[in-house]
């Protein structure tokens, strides 16, 4: 309280009793402001809860979305792993097979040159 503001009083009861009055009046707007602050950070933990919940489902999702491309990339590689397999088989296969094609071209070859030779 401000000295300019208290007012004279003409007896010790009077005074009591406004400086009573005086200080249940800050105690009722201390009160109310103390709910209004409680009101406020109750709506604020409300919100702060809320996206709590929120960003704790969009990590589940996330996870789940994680787990499933984990999944489908360890399928993709086990597939391109046997197709890689198979592809090495059908090259091998392939040299093989290239390798007795110049084999018997070259006893042709030969063989032709043996007739050959014999007309002469």
């Amino acid at each position: 309280m401000d000295s300019e503001m208290i007012p004279k009083f003409s007896s010790k009861d009077e005074e009591v009793a406004f400086v009573c009055h005086e200080a249940q009046e800050e105690l009722q707007e201390f009160q109310e402001g103390s709910r209004e602050l409680e009101a406020e950070l109750e709506a604020q933990l409300g919100q702060a809860e809320q996206r709590l919940r929120d960003l704790q489902s969009e990590n589940e999702r996330l996870k789940n979305e994680v787990s499933n491309l984990k999944e489908k990339l360890e399928q993709q590689y086990a597939q391109s792993y046997k197709q890689i397999s198979l592809l090495e088989d059908d090259l091998g296969q392939t040299r093989s097979i290239k390798d007795q094609l110049h084999k018997y071209v070259r006893e042709l070859e030969q063989a032709n040159d043996d007739l050959e030779r014999a007309k002469r």
